[in-house]
């Protein structure tokens, strides 16, 4: 009989009725033995111990009925005593007679001593009345010599019959005590060694039943701690249609399961780790692992869209760095060229004023020094104009930079915000997205130091602007000042005569053209300076972009994300380019381009 194919229950079932079908066997047929020895018993006491019993009795009334016999000898006459022992006499015989008659009808062995017995005690009991009659005579003479001659013989002869009687039926009482203890003893080695034999048989039942379920069970226990420790190649060899079978078959599809998947993972986040995220989970994933498939085929899109945006913001804030570059060097070269001409101009005070001196030397040199002042003035006024002109552009150029720097820390904060996202699914994808972890970090320190560039830049911007505008009260000043310095200049030929006033007047102005113009001197330096610091913090900000578009070249996005797949790469403008299936650009607020998916977490 194989185990190895059957049933757990059945298994069970048939080792528990092989092991009490014997010993039913055995509690049955001990009832059977019990009441069969009860039986044998219940003979021999209602056989031989009552025959023993019977003889025994019938002795007594016998005996009984002798000594009245005996007594009756001893009274003569009428007497009451005498009529009283006949009675008994009768009556013991009559009794006697019954218990031969029942003795006669228990016994049961086959042989002559019942009859003997029984012919013995008919014969005595033919004495008596003779001898009873003899007594109740009063012929005791008589009654004495049959008593001697007769009854007592006989009684001998019923004595000896009784004796040989009850000896037989004692020994075959004790023949079948004997007989039925070793009925006893032959049953109780019957039942000892069926008991033996049924614990033999129920030990190898549940040895081979043990051998069918315990060594699959440890096998399959094996596996699966081996699977609890991250081992799934633990072998489960055993095969069998029964539960254990059945289980062992289930585990072993479990692990190909997790292995499969497990390799389908592994070569996945292999491919992430080394910056192609253009990839997908393609094994069966079943049931409850059906949702880790999609939640990793979904960060892999995700994380493609999320680099795109990120590399699209790399090109906005390259972009807008070059802007910011170009507008600073041409606000340099602006406050340059400013720097020249109040040079230039504060030149042409210092000759007014030393024509001025001269001027109250002499009317004559003074008519010729404010011709030529006049002259001077027109060509000064003219300046004048030039560097309001100036001061407008440099205005003008501080808004766009003022734009631009905004525009640059809306770049810096959609950066900081994707770095963060990025971070968070990083921390969802755990180990796997440790690499995109400590980009993220890159990109938000950057976008850190983009926006504090920014506002440092802004800062200093905003300070231009409050000193041009500055510079620009103090040109309308100087412009209003050399108004009145050509009217005073044209006539000065029919005003000589108030040349000392006019000198002095024109002293006064020329100090506080002398003194715009120091003021405008300092304002044209700072811009300066702050046009060198922004341009240079644009070259900073560019050369970041374009560490970040070779970082992000390092990274090739999925299908799924609609960019084609393709990796990154850096142009040189410092733009990226890849395929997002459209020829416009998208923008961010403010001009700047945007994400393609729109959403304001990113």
């Amino acid at each position: 009989m194989s185990f190895k194919n059957m049933k757990i229950k059945k298994s069970l079932i048939l080792a528990f009725t092989c092991g009490m079908l014997p010993l039913l066997l055995i509690i049955v047929f001990a009832l059977f033995t019990i009441s069969n020895q009860q039986s044998k018993f219940e003979g021999l006491i209602n056989t031989h111990v009552q025959c023993n019993t019977l003889v025994r009795e019938a002795r007594y009334y016998a005996n009984t009925a002798a000594r009245d016999v005996r007594e009756m000898g001893l009274y003569t006459g009428a007497n009451s005593r005498k009529s009283a022992l006949k009675t008994e006499i009768n009556n013991n015989l009559t009794n006697m007679g019954e218990k031969i008659s029942e003795l006669v009808a228990l016994y049961p062995l086959n042989d002559n001593l019942c009859s003997n017995y029984t012919s013995a005690v008919e014969a005595w009991a033919e004495e008596v009345p003779a001898i009873v009659d003899a007594f109740d005579k009063d012929q005791n003479s008589v009654g004495v010599d049959l008593v001697q001659n007769s009854c007592v013989p006989a009684m001998e002869k019923m004595g000896e019959a009784a004796s040989a009687l009850t000896t037989t039926l004692t020994e075959a009482r004790d023949e079948a005590v004997h007989q039925q203890a070793r009925s006893n003893t032959t049953t109780i080695i019957f039942f000892i060694v069926v008991l033996v034999l049924a614990v033999v048989l129920e030990f190898i039942i549940v040895t081979r039943i043990v051998r069918a379920i315990v060594p699959p069970l440890v096998e399959a226990s094996t596996a699966m701690e081996g699977m609890s420790q991250g081992n799934l190649n633990v072998p489960v060899e055993f095969r069998s249609p029964n539960e254990i079978g059945i289980m062992s078959e289930a585990l072993r599809t479990s692990q190909k399961i997790l292995s499969d998947v497990i390799e389908d993972i592994s070569a996945t986040s292999g491919q992430m780790a080394k910056g192609n995220f253009d990839v997908e989970l393609t094994a069966n994933f079943p049931g409850d692992l059906k949702p880790i498939q999609n939640s990793i085929n979904q960060f892999v899109v995700r994380m493609s869209e999320t680099i795109a945006n990120i590399s699209q913001s790399a090109d906005q804030v390259s972009a807008g760095s070059d802007q910011v570059s170009n507008s600073s060097q041409s606000l340099a070269q602006g406050a340059t060229e400013q720097a020249s001409a109040v040079e230039e101009l504060s030149a042409t005070i210092t000759d007014i004023s030393n024509s001025s001196k001269q001027t109250a030397a002499s009317a004559e040199e003074a008519r010729d020094s404010v011709g030529e002042a006049g002259r001077q003035v027109q060509v000064s006024n003219d300046y004048v104009k030039q560097l309001n002109t100036a001061m407008d552009h440099i205005s003008d150029s501080s808004q766009e930079i003022s734009k631009i720097i905004a525009t640059i820390e809306n770049i810096a904060f959609q950066t900081n915000i994707l770095a963060l996202n990025a971070a968070v699914e990083a921390a969802r994808a755990g180990a796997a997205g440790k690499g995109f972890a400590v980009v993220a970090d890159e990109v938000r320190n950057l976008a850190s130091k983009s926006d504090q560039a920014a506002k440092a830049t802004k800062d200093l911007i905003e300070n231009s602007i409050t000193a041009v505008e500055e510079g620009a009260d103090v040109v309308g000043k100087v412009t209003e000042s050399l108004a009145r310095t050509t009217e005073l200049t044209s006539g000065v030929v029919s005003m000589m005569e108030s040349v000392a006033e006019a000198v002095e007047t024109q002293n006064a102005a020329i100090a506080q053209v002398t003194e715009g113009i120091d003021q405008i001197s300092a304002v044209v330096q700072t811009n300066s300076a702050t046009s060198e610091e922004c341009a240079a913090a644009s070259e900073e900000l560019s050369s970041q972009a374009n560490i970040m578009h070779q970082l992000m070249a390092e990274f090739h996005i999925s299908n799924k994300a609609g960019f084609g797949g393709a990796p990154f790469q850096s142009s040189a403008g410092g733009s990226s380019s890849w395929d997002d299936g459209g020829d416009e650009p998208l923008m961010l607020s403010g001009g700047a381009e945007r994400s393609p998916f729109g959403s304001s977490k990113y």
